[in-house]
């Protein structure tokens, strides 16, 4: 079974070939064609209310390999740097968010989410502890809708070193949030980080 989550503000669309979706989801979109759900998409995209969208196909990668064709994909990298029992979190144009950015030319995954984490928060010497998971996301943006994969890499540093916010980039503040008051701000987050953020309180 495989299935992919995609977020678009506080929305979403849910991807899969799980067959009890169509038992258990009476308003699942079943797949059948690439334009019928290129325009039922759209729509939803277009419409101005929250909604959670399941859209069932017997190949939920072919269908996933679809979705990405209707839209501009971009890859990000980002990081949640870890000391002791704390997280490194900015707030950017008002909304807590981690430090992330678009991959350059020339460069990987790893070396971006290391520049965009240093360059936002004024810190250096990162060092990669892990792969995390890939975010999705949808935004409209100079007349184009864009789908953004993100990949999130768990990070350290030397301690004792200023936070210093990239302002140039609208970030308000950078500063250090306690494990345990994750849930606490996550409605101040973005609804694809949310998940990022519960999965390190597992880890």
């Amino acid at each position: 079974m495989q299935m992919y989550k995609v977020f678009f503000k506080e929305s979403s669309f849910l991807l899969s070939d799980d067959k009890s979706l169509l038992k258990n989801s009476p308003d699942v979109f079943v797949h059948t064609s690439s334009q019928t759900t290129k325009n039922y998409i759209f729509h939803l995209l277009r419409e101005p209310n929250i909604f959670h969208a399941k859209i069932y196909a017997p190949d939920a990668g072919q269908l996933f390999a679809e979705f990405q064709s209707f839209f501009t994909v971009v890859e990000a990298a980002g990081g949640i740097v870890r000391q002791t029992d704390q997280l490194l979190m900015i707030k950017r144009l008002g909304v807590i968010d981690l430090p992330k950015g678009h991959v350059e030319q020339g460069e990987s995954i790893e070396e971006c989410a290391l520049r965009e984490v240093e360059e936002e928060c004024g810190i250096r010497e990162l060092t990669i502890q892990t792969f995390l998971q890939t975010t999705w996301h949808i935004y409209f943006r100079e007349e184009k809708w864009h789908l953004k994969k993100t990949y999130w890499y768990t990070m350290t540093c030397p301690t004792g070193q200023a936070l210093i916010p990239q302002t140039a980039e609208g970030i308000e503040e950078v500063f250090w949030l306690r494990t345990r008051e994750i849930d606490r701000i996550l409605p101040q987050t973005y609804a694809s980080l949310r998940g990022v953020l519960q999965a390190l309180q597992k880890a």
